[in-house]
């Protein structure tokens, strides 16, 4: 088991979406007693690129301290979609023992119908005023110790959006200048209460990889990443997850499943001797 685990916890770390799409081939029980057994961060984030369909019925088999540990530890889009597929009664009972924040954030969420933008907006990211220094967002990102998929968005004092910025500039930009110098003017930003099928066909998404959305009375209330949006589409058709797996899982999807099986087994069964492990093996042949 000493010698299996951290080979598991690095495929996990490396290749999240590869290990994702082999967890969801094997049953349920299985894949809880993997995430029961992993660090708390990368068993949420393991979670995080499941399908929704799947990742709602591991939370249904977690202990509710379990599951609400691991709800406010995901990003609040990804635990949202599951909760979908969720009964109310196990849906609450997760709600019950997480942060004030986190919950209110979620709730609100929930609000929203499913097939509309405002269901799989990102908010956890706050915007920021054009005259912020590139170095002071990133002090702040440090601080904050999230993993970023893309930069905040720019506002206005009144919260109106004044542009985006890419991931990329941020991070090259010298830190004593000022966001205004590294926007991006020409974006298209999106009504929380626009479906995601209008959504899906801006041409905007050639450019970039996340858009800004706005309330009715155009503030800014948070990001719809692309990657959110495919997620949503296939979701919606009852599909699983529309990540492709490398071209490795694709050839041999069979021989993973074996691979990752036999790991949580040796992960999660009781030590035996090395006579029984020669009768056992002999057995699965």
């Amino acid at each position: 088991m000493s010698e299996v685990l951290p080979f598991t916890l690095s495929f996990l770390k490396l290749h999240t979406q590869s290990a994702a799409n082999v967890l969801e081939h094997l049953p349920v029980e299985d894949t809880i007693a993997l995430l029961n057994e992993i660090p708390l961060e990368l068993a949420a984030r393991t979670l995080e690129v499941l399908a929704p369909q799947y990742a709602a019925q591991c939370f249904l088999v977690f202990s509710p301290e379990r599951g609400s540990e691991l709800m406010q530890t995901m990003k609040a889009t990804s635990g949202i979609s599951l909760l979908r597929f969720m009964p109310d009664s196990a849906k609450q009972t997760i709600l019950q023992h997480l942060l004030p924040a986190k919950k209110a954030t979620i709730n609100k969420r929930l609000a929203y119908p499913q097939d509309l933008v405002g269901a799989w907006m990102d908010s956890e990211i706050p915007a920021v005023s054009e005259t912020t220094l590139v170095g002071e967002i990133r002090k702040s990102l440090r601080l904050s110790k999230k993993v970023l998929e893309y930069a905040p968005c720019v506002v206005r004092p009144d919260g109106t959006v004044i542009g985006l910025m890419r991931l990329s500039r941020l991070i090259t930009a010298k830190d004593s200048i000022p966001v205004a110098n590294i926007l991006e003017r020409d974006f298209k930003a999106v009504s929380d209460r626009a479906s995601l099928q209008w959504t899906s066909s801006l041409h905007h998404w050639e450019l970039f990889e996340v858009l800004p959305v706005v309330n009715q009375r155009e503030k800014f209330v948070g990001m719809l990443t692309l990657k959110n949006l495919n997620k949503a589409m296939t979701t919606l058709k009852g599909k699983l997850t529309s990540d492709q797996p490398d071209s490795v899982l694709m050839d041999g999807v069979d021989a993973y499943v074996s691979a990752l099986a036999w790991l949580v087994q040796s992960m999660t069964a009781p030590s035996v001797d090395s006579s029984s492990d020669s009768s056992e093996v002999k057995n699965d042949r």
